[in-house]
């Protein structure tokens, strides 16, 4: 991949880690808000437990959003962006203008996906064993 693509991948990037770490932080503060709000009734307080629930788990996603992210710019700097984490090919510019912090090729995610069993990082490489 030449250079000017890369920097336009860095620089997108980069301004997808700015936008999470602003949500993380409204979503924080938005948190504090409703728990420092008075609860009139106990519909009030299911509603507000569910809300902080969603808003949670709204929260995990970006955070792991956020750490897909660093690692692609991690990958910029140390010059294998745009290789397949699993099989190690080279992920199509396409794919990388979709989703620029992909760790996976279509192929090897798609046999992840068939293979919900695969949770962690090292299953998902002994998925290749399997080919």
């Amino acid at each position: 991949m030449n250079k000017k693509k890369l920097n336009q991948f860095r620089s997108q990037l980069k301004s997808i880690r700015s936008e999470l770490l602003g949500d993380v932080e409204k979503s924080n503060h938005h948190v504090k808000e409703n728990q420092n709000g008075q609860i009139a009734d106990i519909s009030d307080h299911a509603a507000r437990t569910y809300n902080r629930q969603l808003e949670g788990e709204l929260g995990e996603q970006e955070w792991q959003k956020l750490k897909q992210v660093d690692a692609a710019i991690e990958k910029i700097v140390e010059g294998e962006y745009g290789v397949c984490t699993k099989c190690e090919a080279s992920i199509p510019e396409a794919r990388l203008e979709v989703v620029p912090y992909t760790e996976f090729c279509t192929q090897c995610l798609s046999k992840m996906e068939k293979n919900p069993q695969a949770t962690s990082l090292n299953d998902k490489k002994n998925l290749s064993q399997e080919d």
